[in-house]
């Protein structure tokens, strides 16, 4: 303490932080937009929010078109012939790439 009372300027003290797992993964709940978080390897994601059931898919099982609609990005099972919108609730055909 300096003569007056006042502390001494001092580093802050460091935020530990850990990165991300690689045993987990992420993704966005497709009814209430919620990131959810789950170990690898898991086929089903239940929403603690909205308790929808997510099929997880691996980026090779999926394809990805723009809302017709809204512009929003989405995301399909490939052989799906369309895919609704989570956010505009629009119905987008999946034409022949």
């Amino acid at each position: 303490m300096g003569s007056h009372g006042h502390l001494t300027d001092a580093p802050p003290p460091r935020r530990q932080t850990t990165p991300p797992s690689p045993e987990m993964g992420q993704m966005v709940c497709g009814t209430c937009r919620c990131l959810l978080s789950y170990p690898r390897g898991v086929r089903y994601v239940k929403c603690a929010q909205c308790r929808t059931v997510n099929l997880l898919l691996e980026a090779h099982q999926v394809g990805q078109v723009k809302c017709g609609n809204c512009s929003v990005l989405l995301m399909y099972p490939y052989g799906a012939p369309s895919v609704k919108c989570s956010c505009c609730h629009s119905v987008t055909e999946i034409g022949l790439r």
